[in-house]
């Protein structure tokens, strides 16, 4: 009995002491812990949300124990099986700014990692391949870059793993097929990309897999088939082709099903809703899918959001396409559905089952008939409506407004009747297109209620009466189209106070009358404006030059009088100008000759006067029409106005007749010393290009000696040699320059080549004057003798790594590398900016200005960070510094291709020729065919050959080398339309039209800019 006393006493501190043993076993290890967590706080420069600061409150500095950092934020350890080890690390969204420390792969007893939704950049450590009881791993929607980790493949109890909206490149680890554990796989929108993903399907346990907004090719493998517990599956936004592999349809546990936006093509399965029944999400948006819409998807019990826009579908929409009653969004727009009867429709009634119903698309269709009034038995969560682009008769439903609608589109079909009084109980709309329609009777007032409204097109229509006042309180409205009716009365001034006005105020083909009200100038931000074709009468007011962001103007066929006013001096971004048909009086301003992006100035049926200009766009007949101003004179010969005469000499003074000759002798004496220094230059012009290049090398800081270039290169080896062009080859050579050995690019001149000194000298008269970062900086040169007495002139250049432009055009794919990869659009912006920054310089920052000659993808050198350097000044010519004898020989300066039509005809060399040959550059970068290719006929160049596809067939005509760095719509509208735009116009036939390179530049600028507001780089 005493001894069991006695065994009660001790047991505690028997536990005691067995607890504290395991505690110091324990914390043998938390010391690799510690030191991973302190290492993983000091990689991170900045933490708002002041999480990790905490963890020095609750520290004890290197005394720290586990006890302390497992209270940490976001520190969790396994205080019953493993006291003091850390098993999971929860910081996401905490705003952490830094890198993720290699060091987290000591926490062998991780089981979870959530770092997502912060700022983290660098890599992802292979390092957390040591984290053997790894389960879940999330690093999403951060800006992690390169390439998932091979070694990641050893974590083979890894279940979940999400890297998805990151920056990741290259290919998806073959190692991973390893991980047979994982029920979660997302890698959304990164960079990823690659073709075999056969692999993947050995990834049975798969619950959720994404791959959306990468750039994957080929066809989706049958393997994936093999995934029978998948419930949410995606590869949107990729660019997959081909059918959709039928096994993909057996797997009776998916859920949500995304295949939208790649080129997928075929018809689905007639008993997808059969082998689907619990999918909750389907989606095939813009593919090429064709035939029916399968009847089955209506047993797809759990289906939620059905979008199968931008197909080939055709036939009826399924009348049970709603039965069960759980759909959200349907969007059938823009394929060739039909409906031609009443019982075509009955897909609405299976739609008033939907009571979560949010958004219903089936525009852009053959829909005939009325609108059932069932409508009005939709879902009251019902936010958008797509009825457009279809035959739809009747009035619009009053019960539309009862739904918390945000967009409203019913263009282009057959409505009659009024716009309902109390449209204005849309509170939440922001976009009402009504346009292209039968609507008659007059705008409601009400609608100035609708305070969200940002966008109001009710265009071509029949409407009447005056435009409601209350339209000026629509302080978001950003476009308003009320063209095309038989409104009338006056502009009201409260629609030019809108600030929120900046896209399109179109007010055309009404019967509007009274002035134009000066408030019109308080649109200062507006792109658009249309006034055409209404009763307008008075001056345009002066305040038009404050609307500076205009880049059309019309004020066709109205009643408009007086001059044209000076102030529109100030709109230099217009592209569009239409006056015609008013009665305008007074001069024709000189101003409008500079306007050099105007491609259509119509001042045509008015009362002008005066002399036309003779300059600038005034030359392009394409581009002015004069045509009924009876009292203008002279101008260029295709306009075929009278000569301009002076009065009859006896109305003309005797003191302005003396003033006439003395400005003829005068300009005669002058004329004859300008001949006399003419003369003089002439004869000493030949001297002056050696004496700047003589100036040149006095300039450099140490002229470099033959014996040195010879062991820089090995003594000029074929191994060495980097490329050739016409006047001699460059080398890649090691200079030691300030104690450092440097790499240079040697540029040596084969003298035996008629004109090849000619162009050493042009090309230091050239470099002599230019500094520009986007440009090759010249190191030093050599001239004077080889080792055998012969003379040998060269140019020591910068070292630029990764290879000419050309090459990565016209690359061979087979070889191409992850490093040296296909150039995205984006990159292609850029690195057409690049060239235009430089050709800019030389042409409007330095004087006198230089011609560059010939601008060519393989005389654009790029570096490491893919910048772009315009290279070879040796056929430039600094203008005005030497006669321009090239007329008189017919000496074509540039390369077959790229060179100016003009100089063919023998005309001088000029900034325009660079224009054109940058246009062509720009053809080139985004079609990827060389201008001397061949083309549908031998009679077709490049640049007809895109004249031909632009605007509406321009995707027919792209690289397809090339990648999209985001949303395909949304690179075609902000970069690939604008892009051939610019080059066109640079490609034009007449020299005067060609954009200037500083317009060039301010263009593509804005395009960049537009990028970026989208998110892509």
């Amino acid at each position: 009995m005493a001894s069991k006393r006695t065994w009660q006493l001790w047991m505690p501190s028997l536990l005691s002491h067995a607890l504290l043993f395991l505690t110091a076993t324990s914390q043998s290890m938390d010391g690799d812990d510690l030191s991973a967590l302190l290492s993983f706080k000091s990689l991170i420069r900045n933490d708002p949300g002041q999480v990790l600061s905490s963890w020095d409150a609750l520290s004890n500095g290197t005394n720290t124990t586990a006890l302390e950092f497992c209270r940490w934020a976001g520190v969790s350890c396994d205080d019953s099986r493993h006291p003091g080890r850390i098993t999971a690390i929860h910081l996401r969204n905490t705003g952490l700014v830094g890198t993720i420390s290699p060091r987290i792969g000591n926490l062998t007893l991780l089981r979870v990692l959530d770092l997502s939704a912060n700022s983290l950049d660098g890599d992802i450590p292979a390092s957390l391949s040591g984290c053997p009881k790894l389960h879940a791993m999330n690093l999403s929607m951060n800006h992690l870059s390169a390439a998932i980790p091979d070694d990641l493949g050893q974590l083979s109890q890894l279940a979940i793993f999400d890297v998805g909206h990151n920056n990741l490149t290259g290919g998806i680890p073959k190692s991973l097929s390893n991980l047979t554990s994982l029920v979660k796989f997302i890698v959304e929108r990164n960079f990823i990309h690659g073709q075999d993903l056969s692999w993947l399907g050995n990834l049975t346990l798969l619950t959720h897999f994404v791959l959306e907004g990468n750039r994957f090719t080929g066809n989706i493998p049958e393997t994936f088939g093999k995934m029978r517990n998948i419930i949410y599956f995606s590869v949107q936004g990729n660019e997959f082709e081909g059918r959709v592999p039928l096994p993909i349809f057996n797997i009776s546990s998916i859920r949500y099903l995304d295949l939208g936006f790649n080129r997928l093509s075929g018809s689905l399965p007639l008993d997808i809703g059969v082998k689907l029944p619990r999918i909750k999400r389907f989606n095939t948006l813009a593919n090429h899918f064709e035939g029916i819409i399968p009847p089955t998807f209506s047993n797809a019990s759990a289906l939620e959001y059905l979008l199968l826009r931008g197909n080939k579908y055709h036939g009826l929409i399924p009348r049970e396409i709603g039965i069960h009653g759980n759909l959200k969004v349907l969007m059938l727009g823009d394929n060739a559905l039909q409906a031609t009867q009443s019982s075509d429709w009955e897909f609405f009634t299976s739609l008033t089952n939907c009571s979560s119903l949010l958004a219903l698309d089936v525009g852009h269709n053959d829909l005939v008939g009325a609108m059932p009034a069932i409508i009005g038995n939709l879902s009251k969560e019902l936010s958008s409506i797509d009825l457009s682009y279809n035959q739809i008769i009747g009035t619009i439903p009053k019960d539309l407004w009862k739904f918390k609608l945000t967009s409203l589109s019913l263009s282009y079909n057959l409505f009659t009747g009024t716009l309902p009084p109390d449209i204005g109980q849309l509170p939440r709309i922001n976009k009402i297109y009504i346009s292209h329609n039968r609507i008659s009777g007059q705008i409601p007032q009400s609608l100035g209620n609708i305070s969200q409204l940002n966008l109001l097109d009710v265009s071509n229509n029949f409407l009447d009466g005056s435009i409601p006042v209350s339209i000026g309180n629509l302080t978001k409205l950003d476009t308003l189209d009320l063209s095309s009716n038989t409104l009338m009365d006056q502009i009201p001034q409260g629609i030019l106070k809108i600030p929120s006005l900046t896209r399109l105020l179109n007010l055309s083909n009404n019967a509007l009358s009274g002035s134009i009200p000066t408030q019109i100038g308080l649109l200062n931000n507006l792109i658009r404006m249309d006034l055409s074709m209404n009763e307008l009468s008075g001056e345009i007011p002066e305040s038009i030059g404050s609307c500076v962001q205009l880049s059309s103007l019309n004020f066709q066929g109205n009643v408009l009088r007086g001059q044209i006013p000076q102030s529109l001096n100030n709109l230099r971004s217009l592209d569009t100008l239409d006056l015609s048909s008013n009665n305008m009086e007074g001069p024709i301003p000189e101003f409008l000759a500079n306007f050099t992006l105007l491609t259509n100035l119509n001042l045509s049926f008015n009362k002008l006067s005066g002399p036309v200009p003779d300059i600038g766009i005034f030359r392009n007949v394409t581009i002015v029409s004069l045509s009924g101003n009876r009292m203008l004179c002279g101008g260029p010969p295709y306009l075929q106005f009278p000569s301009c005469s002076s009065k009859d000499s006896d109305q003309v003074s005797v003191h302005r007749l003396h003033v006439l000759i003395f400005c003829i002798v005068g300009t005669l004496i002058f004329t004859l010393c300008c001949i006399t220094v003419y003369w003089f230059t002439t004869r000493r012009m030949k001297l002056s290009v050696t004496d700047n290049v003589n100036l040149f090398l006095n300039e450099m800081n140490e002229r470099i000696s033959y014996a040195e270039l010879q062991a820089a290169t090995q003594s000029f080896s074929p191994a060495n040699l980097i490329g050739s062009g016409s006047f001699g080859n460059v080398y890649i050579g090691n200079l030691v320059i300030d104690q450092n050995i440097v790499p240079v690019a040697i540029k040596v001149l084969n003298l035996d080549q008629q004109g090849a000194s000619r162009s050493f000298l042009m090309e230091c008269d050239a470099l002599r004057r230019i500094r520009h970062r986007k440009l090759v900086k010249v190191i030093t040169v050599c001239s004077g003798l080889d080792q055998h007495g012969d003379e040998f002139k060269a140019l020591v250049l910068e070292f630029i790594c990764n290879g000419s432009l050309d090459e990565w055009l016209h690359a061979n794919t087979t070889t191409l590398t992850t490093s040296n990869g296909r150039l995205s659009y984006m990159k292609r912006l850029h690195i057409a900016l690049d060239v235009a920054e430089a050709l800019e310089y030389l042409h409007h920052h330095i004087a006198p200005p230089i011609v560059h000659c010939d601008i060519k993808p393989s005389n654009i050198l790029l570096d490491d960070d893919m910048v772009a350097h315009v290279t070879d000044f040796g056929l430039a010519k600094i203008t005005n510094a030497e006669p321009c004898t090239e007329s008189s020989s017919f000496v074509i300066k540039g390369t077959i291709g790229y060179v100016a039509p003009e100089y063919g005809t023998g005309s001088p060399v000029s900034m325009e020729g660079d224009i054109h040959s940058y246009g062509v550059l720009l053809l080139e970068m985004f079609t990827g065919r060389k201008p001397t290719e061949t083309f549908n006929n031998s009679m077709t160049n490049l640049i007809d050959y895109v004249k031909m596809a632009y605007p509406n067939n321009l995707l027919e005509i792209l690289d397809a080398s090339s990648t999209y760095d985001g949303n395909t719509q949304d690179i075609v509208e902000l970069v690939i339309y604008p892009i051939f735009r610019i080059a066109l116009s640079c490609c034009k036939e007449s020299p005067r039209e060609r954009m200037k390179m500083d317009a060039v530049v301010k263009e593509l600028n804005a395009i960049k800019k537009a990028s970026s507001a989208h998110g892509y780089a």
